[in-house]
């Protein structure tokens, strides 16, 4: 695949619609599956486009549950797959998404980080696959970063 394939999973505000998760983006360069943001309804949708365990890593703008609710039930495909546990995946978000994650079904962190390797998210630029990924926070009630992603 030349380039990066860009595909909007969902993009409804604070909740999901009839006809759309909330925010969840899926980016695909060179066989690599990036997930941007895993919001309301988002994980359902998702598989239409990629197999549920054939993501590659997840970046997470911030934890409101519109932007990230959606990783609990991942964890749980992940925990709970067919032929056991699968092996944790990369997940960068700002800190606290472990913590958050496991708030979310009652989990303890030491079991969302063996299914998630989380990594707290700082400004900069940073390799996730094959992208380039440039991270800053923006103006937002709680800490959140926007992303420019390049290949």
């Amino acid at each position: 695949m030349a380039g990066m394939r860009l595909t909007v999973i969902g993009c409804s505000g604070s909740f999901p619609g009839p006809d759309s998760p909330a925010s969840c983006y899926l980016l695909e360069a060179e066989g690599f599956r990036l997930v941007m943001d895993m919001g309301n309804g988002a994980l359902g949708v998702l598989q239409r486009h990629a197999e549920l365990f054939g993501i590659d890593a997840v970046c997470i703008s911030h934890l409101h549950v519109d932007h990230c609710i959606d990783l609990s039930s991942y964890w749980v495909a992940r925990q709970y797959a067919p032929g056991g546990p699968k092996s944790p995946i990369p997940v960068y978000g700002p800190r606290g998404t472990a913590e958050r994650i496991a708030g979310f079904g009652g989990e303890d962190v030491a079991s969302v980080r063996a299914r998630f390797d989380v990594h707290g998210l700082d400004p900069g630029s940073q390799e996730i696959g094959p992208f380039r990924v440039t991270a800053d926070h923006v103006n937002h009630p709680v800490e959140t970063f926007g992303f420019r992603v390049e290949t």
